[in-house]
């Protein structure tokens, strides 16, 4: 197989001070293996595209067209390959792409509650949506019984295939 170069990207993982990003498939992985810079990105992404939520609500369409605008358009890029990162996502990362959530909702309901909308469109936080898309991903890959793996560090443990067996062994699956 020949390497093409100009398709190719080194990224040397290392937790020295120099920061340097790389973008793989539409997820920004940093040489730290932290997911801020990735977060901010689809943050901004939806962000833009969150922007075009509020300019149709004011050509007066309905809120439950509004609510799928959003649902299929905006909640994408902040799901968008979550079995690689969420896993190791610190809350204030979780709350960050929430918030995008909040505003969208909030935009199409002002005046109710965060909570009282979720349970008013029947929708679950985005941290929810998370947790069972990655363990409808491990789902599909596990073969049998794999043992639980040795995890010295949280950052392993925290991968998607550990955390999946660790949250399996917990739950008595």
């Amino acid at each position: 197989m020949k390497i093409n170069s100009e398709k190719s990207k080194e990224i040397i993982i290392s937790f020295a001070q120099d920061i340097c990003h790389a973008k793989l498939l539409g997820v920004t992985i940093s040489q730290h293996l932290t997911w801020n810079k990735h977060v901010d990105n689809i943050v901004k992404k939806a962000g833009i595209r969150l922007y075009m939520l509020y300019q149709i609500k004011r050509a007066g369409i309905t809120q439950k067209d509004l609510v799928s605008v959003y649902v299929s358009v905006v909640r994408p890029v902040l799901e968008y390959a979550c079995p690689v990162w969420h896993t190791n996502l610190p809350q204030y990362l979780s709350d960050n792409i929430e918030v995008i959530q909040k505003g969208a909702l909030k935009c199409i309901f002002p005046g109710l509650g965060y909570a009282e909308i979720l349970r008013r469109v029947n929708l679950d936080t985005l941290n929810v949506r998370r947790e069972s898309i990655c363990q409808k991903y491990f789902d599909k890959i596990k073969v049998d019984v794999y043992p639980l793996p040795v995890t010295r560090t949280n950052r392993f443990r925290n991968s998607i295939i550990p955390w999946a067996l660790y949250n399996c062994h917990e739950k008595g699956y």
